[in-house]
């Protein structure tokens, strides 16, 4: 049977700094051993399902392909692709390649020699933990088919912060619509190709382009798709030209150019490129391929194909005259023609570029009334659309286009808005593209607007019969659950910073948008707004309660949604707000905030009232958790505490009057940022603190359980755990998973709480992760998992639904941990008994030491053996030894020759032995045990002699004490004489002061004696090691005996006796 000793200070401290150890620690607070193999492992992935909102900031975030009746568009680190079917429904496909993705037509860098054409993967997997990398991501593809191999969907390489997921910044569909382009932002983007067709996979690129070094921030494909231009930003400056192949989408690079201007949209016109921008317009030709030889190219080889290492061509390009345009910045392009475009400003500024005769020429067509942000062409109705601020949009034919053309102004086109302009301030429509019967336009507001193109005048006055693409558009601050069924039909809420509270289902639709009205401060304070911090609700949704930065507290009523009351309850932001309810109408509210009080309120039918104020930390209070029934409040705080309170109720004038006081403090190391609590298992506490590690603790005893840190087993680095959520296991489909989200890195991962490893990470949102729910349906059987969906939502404004699957690991892994049982055993077996864990019994010192208390053999000598320190003389050691009772000694053995030394430790040692005669019988009687015990004492005696004689100017011998004590008196006899202080231990001094002189006269007087005596032995031989015999006592010293430990050596008085050594021995007293 197993035994555990017990935890103390001192086991902890000899252990936690041990970097390696052969036997696993007992410890609680450690880190536990290793588990057994044949607990299961499992596998999981993260799979993305749907996403809310965009992040479309620019005219190169929209790309349409009219002929499909569908969209693309940027959705933090995914490109979304819309279809508008007959009904006006909208049916989404989401594509995104994670930065280990390789390409199915790699691509070799013509200018970066040594990268490579896509992140290469490690050369030995994983197989026992199929997981993600704590800096990189995880999982199995997105839209992944259960049939996705688990093992070869995931790279346990840790990733560079470079290396990590980066944001969408443009998409571009080609215009036959096979193909689907966009481009990254940041250090080292890539530009992913996939194909759009059904059945296609939405993470596996067909091309992956890594020629650009700082972002990409134009795409745009040819007429006849046979070319994608891509526009690095400003830093990278090169703009590259690919030829792709119509038949798998593989590209090479055609030709490049710098292209250094601040260029804000580009379009192809023909076979020319145009780049428009900041006092910027310049047309771009394609050099001229013409074939080595007049033979004809067969119909089956594509013309754009060539050998891979091929030098790209210079792409020459040619400034157009702005003459009076000089100042204004060109925002956005769209090609009416092979040779004909149209262009707009930000001052309102319609301009038409004709390339006609293969000198472009640029022409003011008309000043409109708002400035332009974006622009859509109408092939089939020969007209385009212009959209600008104010969500303005007008409609201009082309032979409009065309009769109002005048030449380029000689004098600068006024950049002064007009009266009407200033009425028009407000969001922007920075986006446009044109569908067969619909108009999209994204406003800066991320409202994405569906507009049927009937509805629609010359002036852009529309009806209501919009349909708005649902979504928020600021940053999310929160997701809330919701009981199922309800009235609404959502599933879940989120909330944004302005007030917006909108009601969604599993699938993205939004059932329900309510707002939330925000008390704004003084104009003198204008830089501070107000925003939505938390949003609260019953499980009937009867009422909602709100918190604000301003620490003011709404109560809402559900329906109809109005504002019931509203109070002060936090002098700064609320960070929390719990619920419980006490009876049938009857609630707890309870709020925390920044001001480090905790509010406690009562919500019946009569009002809202403030029960108690909590005021027992001193750091800004977290989050909040009713437990057992609203028995328990925990509070957590950045003071490095968890208060745990319970509920305790009096009477007063009849009525029940509650409050919540302390029974537990909860001190940590570093201060608690999330907390939870088991599903199955509420007085077991999880939470995390941001020295990256998760704690669990028992709220029953209030000991710490075990914690470990949030990191991965491959790498070294840990994050901070937010939003914490624990599932409950199901035996042999699935284990406890730790569900949260990193603030460190952005990524949201799952972890197995009961190995404690990292099972899959995924990063989606470009910004910070807000909030993360785990929605967890029941099964129909329970045999099965169930439906399982993790919602996040980010400060980019989108909120992202994946899907979870956890599966158990391969049985391969586990097939050499088997063993099959005994057929004849009788007995049943829980497993193979080599697999499982060593036994383990440690015993610790003070264990031991009662062992050797009670099986010590008796000894010959009558007083208690006494300690000897490191430098003793073999002198004293050998007398201690061999005393007897009545004061006599025995006959050694004879001596064993010693080594050969110098002459000078061959005399100290014959010098510092004398022969003593013993009597007869005590020779007899005694003689075998003094050899045995002479024998074992022998080599480590002579050892500590070699010691000893290494030289009496060592800081450990009797000369240097006896300095050093010398001067230690003088300097206490200097302070004795000074100070007046009262001395509490005089009488002990005296006592220590007297026993040493008496044994120090004693030690001068022998040493003199001994010196008349001493003979020297010519022949430099060592004379036989005899014995000194003890002193007998003298009646002339003799005093009343009083209770004081001996001395570890006799007094050496004997007339006659040789006492001369090097070193003398101690005794504990210090006495010589």
């Amino acid at each position: 049977m197993a035994y555990n000793p017990p935890f103390t200070i001192k086991s902890k401290a000899a252990t936690a700094g041990s970097p390696m150890r052969t036997t696993p620690s007992n410890s609680p607070a450690l880190r536990p051993p290793a588990r057994s193999p044949q607990k299961p492992t499992y596998q999981s992935n993260l799979s993305l399902q749907t996403v809310i909102g965009t992040t479309i900031t620019t005219p190169n975030g929209l790309s349409v392909h009219e002929q499909s009746n569908s969209f693309a568009l940027c959705a933090g680190s995914t490109a979304v692709l819309a279809e508008l079917d007959d009904e006006n429904n909208i049916s989404q496909r989401f594509f995104r390649a994670r930065p280990s993705a390789t390409s199915i037509n790699p691509v070799a860098s013509f200018y970066n020699q040594n990268s490579t054409p896509a992140t290469p993967e490690p050369k030995s997997r994983s197989l026992s933990v199929v997981k993600a990398n704590a800096n990189g991501v995880g999982g199995s593809s997105y839209n992944s088919s259960p049939t996705t191999d688990w093992a070869d969907a995931v790279n346990t390489r840790p990733w560079s912060s470079r290396e990590r997921v980066k944001a969408v910044t443009c998409v571009s569909v080609s215009p036959n619509g096979r193909l689907l382009a966009f481009g990254e932002t940041g250090y080292n983007p890539r530009v992913l190709i996939f194909s759009t067709t059904k059945g296609s996979s939405p993470d596996v690129p067909l091309t992956i382009l890594n020629e650009h070094t700082f972002g990409v921030r134009s795409l745009a494909f040819s007429t006849d798709s046979q070319y994608l231009a891509t526009l690095g930003d400003v830093n990278d400056g090169f703009l590259f030209v690919w030829a792709v192949s119509l038949s798998n989408g593989s590209a090479r690079l055609h030709s490049a150019n710098k292209c250094t201007s601040f260029v804000k949209s580009i379009c192809w016109m023909g076979q020319t490129l145009i780049t428009a921008g900041v006092r910027h317009v310049k047309v771009w030709r394609l050099p001229d391929v013409r074939p080595a030889s007049p033979s004809k190219t067969p119909s089956n080889v594509d013309p754009n194909s060539s050998p891979a290492n091929s030098a790209p061509k210079a792409l020459s390009g040619r400034n157009c005259i702005l003459g009076g345009l000089g100042s204004q910045i060109f925002t956005c392009v769209a090609s009416i023609s092979d040779h004909e475009a149209v262009l707009g400003t930000d001052a309102g500024a319609v301009c038409y570029l004709d390339g006609s005769d293969g000198s472009p020429k640029l022409s003011l067509v008309k000043i409109v009334e708002f400035g332009i942000a974006s622009l859509a062409v109408d092939s089939d109705g020969e007209s385009v659309w212009l959209g600008g601020r104010g969500v303005r949009i007008q409609r201009l034919t082309f032979e409009d286009l065309r009769n109002l053309t005048v030449s380029a102004p000689s004098s600068p086109v006024s950049t002064q808005r007009t009266p009407a302009e200033h009425h028009t301030k407000g969001p922007a429509v920075t986006s446009m593209g044109f569908l067969s019967s619909h108009l999209v336009t994204l406003d800066s507001r991320r409202a994405i607007h569906i507009y049927a193109t009937e509805s629609l005048d010359e002036d852009g006055q529309q009806d209501h019969s919009e349909a708005l693409l649902p979504a928020h558009r600021d940053a999310v601050l929160g997701i809330g659950p919701l009981k199922v069924p309800n009235d609404r039909g959502a599933e879940f809420y989120t909330w944004s910073c302005e007030g917006t509270v909108n009601f969604w289902d599993t699938g993205g639709r939004c059932h329900d948008s309510q707002k939330i009205d925000l008390e704004q401060l003084s104009r003198a304070d204008e830089d501070i707004t107000n925003e939505l911090k938390i949003v609260r609700t019953t499980d009937s949704m009867d009422f909602f309660i709100s918190g604000d930065k301003f620490g003011v507290l709404r109560v809402l009523s559900g329906q109809p949604w109005e504002n019931i009351q509203e109070v002060r309850a936090h002098g700064g932001e609320i960070t929390d707000i719990a619920i419980h309810e006490l009876s049938q109408g009857c609630f707890l509210v309870a709020s925390c905030g920044r001001d480090r009080m905790v509010q406690l309120f009562r919500k019946d039918e009569v009002g809202f009232e403030l029960i108690q104020t909590m005021e027992d930390h001193v750091g800004a209070v977290g989050q909040l958790l009713f437990l057992n029934n609203g028995e328990k409040l925990l509070s957590c705080s950045a003071d490095r505490t968890i208060l745990v309170r319970d509920r305790v109720i009096r009477e007063v004038d009849g009525m029940e009057v509650l409050a919540y006081i302390i029974s537990k403090v909860i001190t940590l190391k570093s201060s608690p940022v999330s907390m939870t609590v088991m599903p199955d298992d509420p007085d077991t506490l999880v939470f995390s603190t941001i020295d990256r590690c998760i704690q669990l603790y028992s709220l029953e005893t209030g000991r710490h359980i075990r914690s470990f840190r949030s990191s991965d087993q491959e790498a070294s680095d840990a994050v901070v755990m937010n939003s914490l959520t624990v599932s409950t296991g199901i035996p042999g489909q699935s284990p406890k998973l730790l569900v949260g989200v990193s603030s460190t890195d952005k990524s949201i991962r799952v972890y197995d709480l009961e190995r404690e490893t990292l099972l899959t990470g995924e990063f989606g949102h470009t910004e910070g992760v807000s909030a993360l729910y785990f929605l967890e349906s029941r099964p129909a059987t329970p045999e099965s998992p169930g439906k399982r969906l993790l919602i996040s939502a980010g400060i980019d404004g989108i909120v992202i639904i994946w899907k979870l699957s956890v599966q158990l690991q391969l049985q391969s892994v586990q097939e050499p941990f088997q063993d099959n049982p005994r057929e004849d055993d009788d007995t049943p077996s829980k497993g193979s008994i080599a697999a499982k864990a060593p036994l383990r019994r440690i015993l610790s010192r003070s264990e031991l030491a009662s062992f050797q208390q009670t099986t010590s053999s008796p000894t010959f000598i009558r007083e208690p053996s006494l300690v000897i320190r490191r430098k003793m003389s073999k002198q004293s050691l050998v007398s201690s030894s061999l005393r007897t009772g009545n004061g006599t000694s025995i006959t050694p053995p004879p001596p064993i020759p010693a080594p050969c030394r110098s002459s000078t430790s061959t005399s100290i040692d014959r010098d510092g032995r004398s022969p003593s005669p013993l009597s007869p019988k005590t020779r007899s009687t005694r003689r075998l045990h003094s050899e045995n015990h002479y024998r074992s004492r022998n080599s480590s005696v002579d050892v500590r002699s070699r010691i000893r004689n290494s030289g009496k100017n060592d800081p450990g011998s009797l000369t240097s004490s006896t300095e050093q004590i010398c001067r230690t008196l003088r300097t206490y006899r200097k302070k004795l004489s000074i100070s007046t202080e009262r001395i509490d231990c005089a009488k002990e001094l005296e006592r220590e002061l007297n026993l040493t002189l008496r044994t120090l006269t004693s030690r001068v007087k022998n040493t003199e004696e001994a010196s008349e005596t001493t003979e020297t032995d010519s022949s430099g031989k060592e004379n036989g090691r005899l014995l000194i015999p003890p002193p007998v006592p003298s009646s002339e010293n003799k005093r009343p005996r009083t209770p004081r430990r001996a001395p570890s050596t006799p007094n050496l008085s004997r007339m006659g006796s040789r006492n001369f050594s090097r070193s003398r021995s101690v005794g504990r007293e210090g006495s010589v």
